[in-house]
């Protein structure tokens, strides 16, 4: 059996922030306003957050006394929204150590940030900005991480992939056009301005079945 269990210590809720007011009356209004609002702890330029903390009261000896609240045979109940609250505090103090964190080891690997450190800080944030955030998103995207285009007697005989539904379009852009008819060519605009007839060729990325180990090695 699953139990509830609840145990209570009296704090007070001790807030302070700063108001520009014409008088002490109307800052105390803008206050009540705001607390009635639920705003009054979003710490911003306008009202700056000063002190925000719990302090206990009454008999620091005091003895926890644990109590049964509810007893449960399936799942948990859903999680209050002060816990919450918590929860996605801590998941944004935690998305933005864990991109601190890929950037640095970018920096370290020569500006090349992984993917899978920025899908774990994406995660982090998704929880940090609630439900409603990202839910098209839910999963971390996947990235091609090796393309290789495939050559043999000047013509592009393959284009494979280490992750090809990840992959980008591939086209082969070949301005050697004699021999094709006009409406078989496209004009490509160039840097100068000027357009270029070209064929161009686009090509499906396939699985890759060589060592793309082998293709892209390191040079020492």
């Amino acid at each position: 059996m699953k139990y509830v269990i609840q145990y209570t210590l009296p704090y007070e809720h001790r807030v302070m922030v700063g108001i520009e007011a014409e008088s002490r009356e109307a800052a105390i209004a803008r206050a009540n306003d705001l607390f009635d609002q639920g705003d009054i702890w979003d710490d911003t330029q306008e009202v700056p957050l000063l002190y925000d903390d719990f302090e206990e009261t009454g008999d620091a000896g005091i003895a926890l006394e644990f109590t049964i609240e509810d007893e449960v045979s399936g799942d948990w109940p859903e999680a209050d929204t002060s816990v919450k609250e918590i929860r996605r505090r801590d998941a944004a103090f935690q998305a933005a150590c864990l991109l601190v964190d890929a950037y640095r080891r970018g920096e370290e690997r020569g500006g090349s940030v992984d993917w899978d450190d920025l899908d774990q800080a994406y995660q982090a944030a998704l929880i940090a900005a609630g439900p409603s955030a990202g839910r098209a998103y839910t999963t971390p995207r996947e990235t091609c991480e090796r393309l290789a285009v495939v050559i043999e007697g000047g013509l592009v005989q393959a284009v494979v992939a280490d992750r090809p539904d990840a992959a980008p379009s591939v086209a082969v852009i070949d301005y050697d056009a004699e021999g094709f008819e006009t409406d078989e060519l496209r004009y490509i605009t160039q840097s100068d301005g000027n357009k270029a007839k070209a064929l161009v060729v686009e090509h499906c990325v396939e699985q890759a079945t060589i060592d793309l180990n082998e293709v892209f090695q390191e040079t020492e």
